[in-house]
Parts: C-alpha cells; sequence; structure tokens
C-alpha cells in the first residue's frame, strides 16, 4: 500500500504541523490511501481520489476526478504529491479549481527532481520559482523537506493561520 511505505516522510509531519490551528472543513485531494483527511480538528472531512480507496473512519470518501467534483467551499484543501503528474494547461485548471474550492490550499510536489528521473512527472524539476509560476500566486508558507536525500516542497497558499 501506498500508505504504508510512505508513512514515516517528513514532509507529512510538515503538512500535520500546517494543519494545526484550523479547524471547519478538509478536504485532502488525490488522498490514494493516506489518512491525511483524519489530521487536525476539522468538524468535516472529506476524501477525494479518482481510483479506489479504503474508506477511512470520519470522512466523507469520494471516488472521483477532482474536476469533475462537485463539492462546496471548505477551509483548508490538501493535494500532495499530484499535480506534478500534470501536463502544464491541465495543472493550472487543476490548482485553480483548488484555490476556488478553498481560502488555504497545501500543496506538496517533489523539489527539484532531474528531469526524466520519474517519468510520471512531466513538471520536473520544480523550484519554487516554478511552482509559482504554474499556480499563478505566492505561497504564505514553504518548507522545504528531506526525506532520505530527496527533497519535497511543502507551500501553504492563502490564509495563514499563525
Amino acid at each position: 500500500m501506498y500508505w504504508q511505505t510512505r508513512k514515516n516522510l517528513r514532509y507529512y509531519q510538515a503538512v500535520r504541523e500546517m494543519l494545526c490551528g484550523y479547524s471547519g472543513t478538509l478536504a485532502d485531494v488525490g488522498c490514494a490511501d493516506t489518512p491525511i483527511a483524519q489530521w487536525g480538528k476539522f468538524e468535516k472531512r472529506v476524501a477525494i481520489n479518482n481510483r479506489e480507496f479504503p474508506a477511512l473512519p470520519g470522512v466523507e470518501c469520494l471516488q472521483v476526478d477532482w474536476m469533475a467534483c462537485e463539492i462546496e467551499k471548505v477551509d483548508v484543501i490538501t493535494c500532495l504529491q499530484v499535480v506534478e503528474h500534470f501536463e502544464t494547461e491541465y495543472l493550472r485548471q487543476f490548482v485553480n479549481k483548488l484555490f476556488e474550492k478553498s481560502e488555504t490550499t497545501i500543496i506538496s510536489v517533489p523539489y527539484m527532481w532531474p528531469e526524466g528521473c520519474n517519468q510520471w512527472h512531466p513538471q520536473d524539476p520544480v523550484s519554487l520559482v516554478k511552482l509559482i509560476e504554474l499556480v499563478g500566486r505566492e505561497p504564505v508558507r514553504v518548507e522545504v523537506v528531506n526525506d532520505f536525500n530527496v527533497l519535497r516542497l511543502v507551500a501553504l497558499f492563502g490564509k495563514q493561520n499563525r
């Protein structure tokens, strides 16, 4: 399972810490089998993935493509290790919908992975400058996290809680 091989990665700790202090509704877009939608002090939680994934206690689980998903606006959206998989035009549409559906969005991407090191990542390498260019806005908080010499950029967009 995806989560079992990744649960100890430090970038998840960074995301969990960024979620502290927020409340209301949390949506995790592209969740795979991760429990991110269960983190934090949220009254309502939604996990969205285009492929089948296991049920999460206390979470509304939706198997649907994000671009076809019809959810109301939420307080916080997480979208971790997803957008680097998209070509630029689709990526921009995808993140625009993230920002339309939430005032606060946390996005993580591989940071400066060499071009071609992952055949499923057309955006590599992703720097902070490139991420800002792709999503059309600047984050209010950024962390570059080192997980066993693999770097990931975690960016919080919108309202910073602290």
